[in-house]
């Protein structure tokens, strides 16, 4: 009697599994955009290469047909290495690109002034890669308020360059859930505070944080990015690679969060490169971080992640803002291309 319970336990906890796995499944094949009128910008790419652009096109026109979304336009974090010209036609001009420097605590690549240069010459602003895990793993713990970077923030806000993507630090998620990235909280809290710093030290410099400055793993953090947007009228967030975390959120909360400071957040994905036989596997990435933010379904992760996760059902006027209108505000080119 005993073996057969334990047999019915089995077949029952499988079964929930099951019906889990096909709600999600169902979720995923059956969503079609409810608004295909919205252009969307993802403002978090890192592709240069001419190849890649052209088959970010591809993904565009493959979701276009699979799912009704109109994903319209890419800000690249890269310098081609071919003639600028070039890519941009090979993206029918729909990808511009940013400036960039990484590791930026091992010493600046680029002076402010020279990256104001490169504004003039197209690109669109200024990539500043402060979230390296090799800070963590060298045991270098140098703060992004450092002296050392006075002066080129201080050149790009009176340049008037926007600060495209600043990243900060890496993911410190709910207590025993850490991640396999920012373990430490005193480490991750502390490099927080310093980017409080530089957002309030620098108030005419518009700063767009890459990852929502990664403060979006616990409610707790969530709160406390509300308070950095009503403190600063300067910062601005892109949602790329967190849809892998939403789930960690509360999804009222987050829901609330998102309608509340719809003007400033923009879309983005952390996507890279495409080569040509994965198009269609990056069309449907998008399409389930489309779905996280555009239904209520169960989505099996978003363009990153696999974890079962309930969508946001944001209303249209919030939508549009986060996929276009605010990116169009910040973006210099963008508006124009865009006809806006």
């Amino acid at each position: 009697m005993l073996k057969f319970f334990k047999s019915m336990k089995k077949i029952l906890i499988l079964s929930v599994f099951s019906f889990i796995a096909c709600v999600t499944l169902f979720g995923q094949l059956q969503y079609r955009s409810k608004y295909p009128d919205i252009p969307i910008v993802d403002v978090h790419v890192h592709t240069r290469r001419m190849s890649d652009v052209s088959n970010y096109m591809k993904v565009s026109e493959t979701i276009k047909q699979k799912y009704g979304s109109n994903l319209a336009y890419w800000i690249g974090l890269g310098t081609p290495p071919e003639p600028m010209a070039e890519v941009k036609a090979a993206g029918n001009n729909r990808m511009l690109f940013a400036v960039t420097t990484t590791r930026p605590h091992l010493g600046l690549s680029i002076t402010g002034e020279e990256v104001a240069a490169k504004i003039q010459e197209g690109f669109v602003g200024m990539k500043f890669w402060f979230g390296d895990p090799h800070r963590v793993e060298n045991h270098i713990i140098d703060r992004i308020d450092d002296p050392r970077f006075e002066s080129f923030f201080a050149t790009l806000e009176r340049e008037n360059v926007l600060m495209t993507s600043l990243h900060i630090a890496d993911p410190n998620g709910p207590f025993d859930n850490r991640q396999n990235w920012l373990k430490d909280p005193v480490y991750y809290w502390t490099q927080i505070r310093a980017f409080e710093n530089v957002v309030a030290k620098y108030p005419n410099l518009t700063i767009v944080a890459a990852h929502c400055a990664w403060i979006i793993c616990q409610d707790a953090q969530v709160d406390y990015l509300r308070y950095m947007f009503s403190r600063y009228p300067n910062l601005y967030v892109d949602i790329s690679a967190t849809c892998q975390f939403m789930h960690l959120v509360n999804r009222d909360n987050l829901r609330d969060f998102y309608i509340e400071y719809q003007d400033r957040l923009l879309f983005g994905t952390d996507g890279g490169n495409v080569p040509d036989d994965a198009v269609e596997r990056i069309a449907d990435n998008y399409a389930k971080f489309f779905a996280l933010l555009e239904t209520d379904q169960i989505v099996n992760g978003g363009y990153f992640g696999n974890q079962p996760t309930q969508g946001l059902d944001l209303p249209k006027e919030v939508l549009e803002k986060i996929y276009y209108k605010n990116a169009a505000k910040l973006y210099p080119g963008l508006k124009g291309i865009m006809g806006l």
